[in-house]
């Protein structure tokens, strides 16, 4: 793991908010980085891309009266999760952090490749969990802090094609909402965050009514001055989230392998 630190503009002195963005080179993550610089918070920007990291952080500084750290770090690695762990149990001062890193391998399981299936779970699963517990240590020492989730509404009902991804995205909602109530008292607020289909590098190409990075965004930070431990973003989105709980499982296979079969 490296860092590289863009600096704010000489004479800003007063202390302000630090937002830790987990997966910030792109797509939701790279937007919840810009969001945060333009409600005054600093920074650090945490992905594998070097470059897209240095791009972003530079664009932030120049942009806002704010500092980027970058960090790069590959957080399906042991290692590296220990690192950035050990970077927020030291940091004066940590006020939100955003978990947006993760991998979606699709298909037949039996035609997934082992090493891409291990990197998924370590990433969506084993790193945000660590992290998580990294940061809720660390929030609560100060009493306060935020923690946003990046889940899915694959995550609210099983998903033929993509089970494993859609399974570790119901393991990051419901390991978020069980987080938000265990911290309440601390001061220290949980969210999960489920997209739809969404306009990303893991999600490319154009299809009827897909959202936004900035979409996300938006919704996420809406939510944070409610209490709902979790939040799907988007209306159709939440409509089929809803039908998926109100109809018995068997249909709502069926219904999802049709959907996903393409991706067969």
């Amino acid at each position: 793991m490296t860092q590289t630190r863009y600096d704010k503009p000489a004479g800003s002195h007063a202390p302000r908010p630090v937002a830790l963005i987990l997966g910030a080179s792109s797509g939701i993550g790279r937007e919840f980085a810009r969001r945060y610089a333009r409600e005054g918070f600093d920074v650090i920007l945490v992905a594998r891309s070097r470059d897209a990291l240095a791009e972003l952080a530079l664009e932030i500084s120049e942009t806002h009266t704010v500092e980027a750290q970058v960090r790069v770090a590959d957080l399906s690695r042991r290692d590296d999760v220990s690192s950035i762990a050990a970077v927020i149990d030291s940091l004066p001062r940590l006020d939100h952090m955003v978990f947006s890193a993760g991998s979606a391998p699709e298909g037949d399981l039996t035609r997934s490749d082992p090493v891409s299936l291990r990197s998924m779970v370590d990433l969506n699963i084993t790193a945000l969990t660590l992290l998580g517990r990294a940061a809720v240590i660390r929030m609560r020492r100060s009493g306060r802090g935020t923690i946003i989730n990046i889940a899915s509404v694959a995550g609210y009902q099983p998903t033929p094609y993509l089970a494993a991804y859609g399974a570790s995205k119901s393991y990051v909602r419901t390991f978020s909402e069980a987080l938000y109530e265990e911290n309440r008292r601390h001061g220290v607020r949980v969210i999960a965050v489920s997209p739809g289909d969404t306009d990303t590098p893991m999600n490319p190409g154009a299809a009827r009514g897909k959202r936004q990075p900035e979409d996300v965004v938006d919704t996420a930070w809406r939510a944070l001055s409610g209490r709902a431990p979790a939040v799907i973003d988007g209306a159709r989105n939440r409509a089929l989230a809803g039908l998926a709980r109100l109809l018995p499982t068997r249909a709502t296979l069926l219904i999802a392998e049709r959907m996903f079969r393409s991706q067969a």
